[in-house]
């Protein structure tokens, strides 16, 4: 309702511009609020008890999935002169929209992408086995060479294997887009640099990269606390013996290193 509110704006607003129109009839009252929920992440144990349990026949590419953070459809639209596995990248160059090649979503989008040791051997033993590996030839697809249809990777591929690990897939918030901010989530988490986060996924603005697709647990926020006591009171275990009263402004306190 959002999309459609700021649509029809802009629709209005160039009617005036053009004379066409004396004045807008959207109004900010016509907007609904939307209120942002937090999109869930999967842990690094999740992520690889998925990975383990998918059929051997789909793991590279949902390993790919996992380890690049890459959207589905870069996913299935990446052909063999895309990945460079001598020098261990790919590069996002078009999105599967629809069975057919499109741009990707933002100018940002468009980017290298590094791989690890391990994706660069996956992807080595898959292209081994593989019957497609033309420069054209798409990296995932079907045995008459033509792109995996993404929804059919959902209901035949990813469902049953989580169902069958006994992993909840609450909806909308299990699906593939769930490896990219798993992905978001680890990366930043390891490395502490969210430009570095950002330019990995392809956001085109960091404020996306930090309100929707980092997350942190319980153990990453616990770790704050200590490192702001570290901070404060060095390499020393605080041991509070007596904090007082309300009235006793005096608090005694044992170190210990």
């Amino acid at each position: 309702m959002r999309n459609i509110v700021v649509l029809l704006n802009s629709i209005f607003h160039l009617a005036v511009d053009n004379d066409l129109a004396s004045r807008s009839p959207i109004r900010d009252r016509h907007r609904p609020v939307c209120h942002r929920t937090e999109k869930p992440a999967w842990t690094s144990e999740q992520v690889r008890t998925i990975l383990d349990g998918m059929p051997v026949d789909y793991r590279c590419l949902f390993t790919c999935v996992a380890l690049t953070g890459l959207r589905l459809g870069e996913m299935l639209a990446l052909q063999w002169r895309d990945i460079d596995l001598q020098n261990r990248k790919l590069r996002v160059v078009h999105s599967l929209w629809k069975k057919q090649l499109v741009s990707p979503k933002t100018k940002a989008s468009v980017r290298p992408v590094p791989l690890g040791n391990i994706l660069t051997g996956l992807l080595v033993s898959h292209r081994s086995l593989s019957a497609h590996t033309g420069p054209e030839d798409f990296v995932f697809c079907k045995p008459d060479g033509a792109p995996f249809n993404p929804d059919v990777l959902r209901k035949d591929v990813r469902c049953p294997t989580l169902d069958r690990l006994n992993m909840p897939r609450p909806k909308g918030a299990a699906g593939f887009h769930c490896f990219r901010h798993s992905a978001a989530s680890l990366v930043n988490a390891e490395t502490g640099n969210l430009k570095l986060t950002q330019k990995f996924l392809g956001h085109s603005n960091v404020s996306t990269t930090a309100d929707i697709y980092t997350h942190t647990s319980e153990a990453m926020e616990r770790g704050a606390a200590d490192a702001l006591e570290k901070s404060i009171f060095g390499d020393v275990f605080l041991n509070v013996l007596d904090l007082g009263t309300e009235h006793d402004k005096t608090a005694n306190y044992k170190y210990e290193a």
